[in-house]
């Protein structure tokens, strides 16, 4: 696969990152990341899973605020809030995400109506996003049944289909095989050099990160490095990119050893579960979540209130479980005082309605 090079046409920064840090608690899922992404590069985050890429990414995207840090979208901060310049940028996430229950082009026409594109522009845009993204043959077909990589190419096509200036993948060839991986990588670098797309990838694929114009190999939330794939391999005298970066975090891993907890600090293990004790702001979350979810599907909250009374009148009124009348007859070979008394105690039961003595043949 060959790549035409990347030249910056203007100076115009797509996308940039300041400081940005993400936190869980205690957990730094993000430290302190920099990076600046000219219009129209394909740069790639490399990097093992739960690095923090994904994280990163969201950040861009305005579904997770930063905890420290700042980044810019196109010159103006990300904002949740600013529709205007997040109908700029195309999202695509590592898992479909898109509707089983409609077809390649049922998908394709309800995010074109979610974009706001034109209603008399839109049977063309559908079309041309089937043809160039080569859905012809599947347009009618419902995703569950088809193979991850057309599924990701109709991924990308939802992602597209509002012509962003900006997309952001996340591990979008996840799984996919290597011919589906190769045609989604022609389709992205048709968007980068001729639709002067910026594109910003996630992988840990080192194939893939070869093929981006600059990246980034990331490690425990932390950058390690960013450059050109030809510059990160030179600056470590390696002879392939795998190997660059393996160097990159034997040295990461050399230069911030553990800090050891003193032994008053360190937890037992008992091997059970540690009581907290009750949390009434948990308690109150879940409840208020349940409260929501009913609100949200009264079908639901409806059978859960009289499913309990339904199932009472059926099995006590509409199906009866008393046996009566159950015919019987008794072949006594003992003919002895005890068997004799068992026939008769079993006929003296309600249950049961002895016919004729049977007779042995």
């Amino acid at each position: 696969m060959v790549i035409p090079p990347y030249h910056a046409e203007q100076e115009e920064i797509a996308i940039e990152a300041k400081d940005l840090t993400m936190r869980f608690g205690k957990f730094v899922a993000v430290d302190h990341v920099n990076f600046r992404i000219p219009r129209g590069e394909i740069f790639g985050f490399l990097g093992s899973n739960g690095c923090g890429k994904s994280t990163t990414m969201k950040m861009l995207t305005g579904l997770l605020p930063a905890s420290e840090g700042q980044a810019w979208l196109f010159g103006q901060p990300v904002d949740p809030n600013d529709i205007d310049t997040r109908r700029r940028v195309g999202y695509m996430s590592q898992a479909f995400s898109l509707y089983n229950e409609l077809t390649v082009r049922q998908n394709l026409e309800l995010h074109a109506r979610l974009f706001h594109i034109p209603p008399a522009e839109i049977p063309a845009r559908v079309a041309q996003m089937i043809e160039r993204f080569m859905l012809t043959e599947v347009e009618d077909t419902l995703p569950a049944s088809l193979p991850l990589g057309i599924r990701q190419r109709l991924s990308l096509a939802v992602a597209v289909i509002h012509r962003p200036e900006m997309l952001i993948l996340d591990e979008p060839t996840s799984g996919v095989d290597p011919v589906a991986r190769d045609m989604f990588w022609q389709l992205m670098v048709d968007l980068s050099r001729q639709d002067k797309v910026t594109i910003f990838i996630s992988t840990h694929f080192m194939n893939e990160a070869e093929r981006c114009d600059r990246m980034s190999l990331m490690h425990a939330g932390k950058v390690l490095a960013s450059g050109t794939p030809q510059e990160l391999v030179q600056q470590r005298g390696a002879a392939n990119l795998e190997a660059a970066f393996i160097s990159w975090l034997q040295e990461a891993a050399g230069a911030a050893p553990e800090t050891p907890i003193p032994p008053s600090q360190t937890p037992a293990a008992s091997g059970k579960p540690s009581w907290q004790g009750l949390s009434f702001r948990r308690l109150f979350s879940y409840s208020r979540r349940e409260a929501l979810e009913l609100r949200r599907d009264p079908v639901r909250s409806t059978l859960a209130l009289l499913g309990t009374v339904i199932l009472m009148l059926i099995m006590g009124y509409g199906i009866s479980m008393d046996v009566e009348n159950l015919r019987f007859a008794v072949l006594d070979r003992d003919q002895t005082v005890s068997s004799q008394a068992w026939s008769l105690n079993l006929a003296g039961i309600a249950l049961f309605y002895r016919t004729a003595a049977a007779r042995q043949l």
